[in-house]
């Protein structure tokens, strides 16, 4: 996921993505906590991250809340698998984790848009080539990365989630206990004294 954020808004073939978002998409001020889509409800908008940044949840068969990932500025956010199959509910809840503003479109207006012309078809197709990419990624790093170079990866991505996200999420979210993410944070400040 490194530098993924800076890539993905700086890619080439998603700046009809983008500006279809800033010129068709509403503008909408979310508020911290505010949900955005909640899990097994049918999600109606995708949208484009201006500022703040929001998690994925999902719930499990026993009820416990596990975060499985992040959307920060410049990013696309909304459930994908809603985007692609219609009338499905959500597999997860997306939720402000800071005051955000974004610019939403309806699904459906997404799904037209990427067949007016053969750049929205281009920009459908890298969109959905980044995705996988993210969750590719992230699969190989949770087999191949420890959990410190989780964590910085993260950090790289966004500096200053730190205040923004508690102990117990950032452990939920690398799939370590709150002590684990402590014990990083102390290590990597005593790197950084010495």
């Amino acid at each position: 996921m490194k530098n993924f954020n800076q890539k993905f808004a700086e890619h080439p073939e998603l700046s009809v993505f983008k500006e279809f978002f800033l010129s068709h998409g509403k503008y909408k001020e979310i508020k911290k906590k505010e949900y955005l889509v909640e899990q097994s409800s049918v999600a109606k908008y995708v949208a484009y991250v201006v500022e703040g940044f929001f998690r994925y949840t999902r719930i499990d068969n026993r009820g416990n809340e596990h975060i499985v990932g992040y959307v920060f500025k410049g990013e696309y956010v909304g459930d994908y698998a809603s985007l692609i199959k219609k009338d499905i509910t959500s597999l997860v809840t997306v939720q402000a984790v800071t005051d955000c503003k974004i610019y939403y479109v309806p699904l459906e207006e997404v799904r037209k848009f990427f067949n007016t012309n053969e750049d929205a078809q281009i920009a459908g197709r890298v969109l959905a080539e980044e995705l996988f990419m993210v969750a590719y990624t992230r699969l190989l790093d949770f087999y191949c990365k420890n959990t410190e170079e989780l964590y910085m990866d993260l950090t790289e991505r966004c500096p200053d989630f730190q205040n923004y996200i508690t102990l117990k999420e950032m452990a939920s979210f690398l799939q370590v206990t709150p002590e684990t993410i402590s014990h990083i944070r102390n290590s990597i400040n005593k790197k950084h004294i010495c």
